[in-house]
């Protein structure tokens, strides 16, 4: 019996042995993995909306099918080539999807990104100043917003942060409520008697009710800067080119690449919306931009060098706070830590 045995467990152990090798030896085997090449190519990604685009294939091309989500193309086809003329899209990066049948009747898709500039040159927007409020000193200006004629704002830096109604005329604060000293406030805005404020770096979002309640609080991933509204979306920056759409819970329903003739524009921060456009704080600058909020381009820009308090050195309170109010249809700018806030006139068809 323990002979027998033996012979058993010698031959179970010399089955296991051989399917180990096998199973090792199918591990080790390298994976085949067959690569294309593509057949459809550009000489370089960069262009202008409305220029001629040529899309080169590495072999005649009998059938061909290009594709691109909200553009409108004007397509002239050969055999080795075909040109294509962007005229109605957003600026950006976008995906051109090219299908087509060869001559050899084998069929390709290929996805080729393509960068698309501003086909507009922004223009400056005149702006006269109206009158000068006073501000408190001790805020670090991340939001400024009119609603139903009164005034808030949203400051930031850790341990200061808070929500603010003031009063214009003496720059007072009328009701404030401190964020934790964890979080570093941001941009602001109100929907339908619903405040919300950002935080920088924490990635959250506090809805507060109009008697500075908190209501609820979102999360989303990626730095908070600016933020505003039309109707019932919120648009929000990042310190990129790109805006951030969201609805009223803060789901994610788009975003938008902002661009000029040049390229992008990047580092937009306090955000107001007013009939169509957003008008944008560019950071460490004395800029507005003004951004079509359908297509991402930059429209206009205003140089606010005119109006800094001569004891601000902007390289360090720099210009952040921008609030139309549509009472008296004046936009009224500060900056982090300025003594004083502006009302200015525009000569800008936006506004009236």
């Amino acid at each position: 019996m323990h002979a027998l045995f033996r012979k058993i467990i010698l031959v179970g152990l010399v089955i296991i042995g051989f399917s180990s090798c096998n199973q090792e030896q199918k591990t080790d085997k390298p994976v085949e993995t067959q690569e294309f090449e593509p057949t459809a190519s550009l000489s370089k990604s960069r262009y202008n909306l409305g220029d001629s685009v040529a899309i080169h294939f590495d072999q005649p091309v009998a059938k061909l099918d290009i594709q691109m989500v909200g553009l409108d193309l004007l397509i002239k086809t050969a055999s080795d080539s075909t040109v294509i003329v962007p005229k109605k899209a957003n600026v950006g990066w976008q995906q051109l999807v090219v299908r087509g049948v060869r001559k050899d009747n084998s069929s390709f898709a290929d996805t080729i990104r393509i960068e698309l500039l501003s086909d507009v040159v922004p223009t400056e927007i005149i702006y006269t100043k109206q009158a000068t409020y006073p501000h408190l000193k001790s805020s670090f200006t991340e939001g400024l917003e009119f609603y139903k004629n009164e005034l808030y704002e949203g400051t930031g830096e850790n341990g200061k942060s808070q929500l603010l109604k003031l009063d214009l005329n003496t720059g007072k604060a009328l009701k404030s409520v401190n964020l934790d000293q964890k979080y570093f406030g941001e941009g602001i805005t109100i929907v339908h008697d619903k405040i919300y404020q950002l935080t920088w770096q924490s990635g959250v979002c506090f809805r507060y009710n109009m008697d500075f309640s908190l209501d609820k609080t979102f999360n989303y991933y990626f730095q908070g800067w600016g933020l505003t509204h039309n109707d019932t979306t919120l648009m929000m920056s990042d310190g990129s080119n790109k805006i951030h759409f969201f609805n009223t819970e803060f789901e994610k329903t788009g975003d938008l690449q902002v661009y000029d003739n040049n390229g992008p524009v990047t580092k937009l921060n306090e955000l107001e919306y007013v009939n169509g456009f957003i008008y944008a704080n560019v950071f460490e600058s004395t800029r507005i931009v003004k951004i079509d909020a359908t297509t991402g381009k930059v429209v206009a820009f205003m140089n606010m060098d005119k109006i800094v308090p001569a004891e601000v050195d902007v390289r360090k309170d720099v210009l952040n706070g921008i609030a139309f109010n549509p009472e008296d249809k004046l936009l009224y700018v500060t900056g982090k830590n300025w003594p004083v806030m502006y009302s200015v006139k525009i000569k800008d068809t936006t506004i009236f």
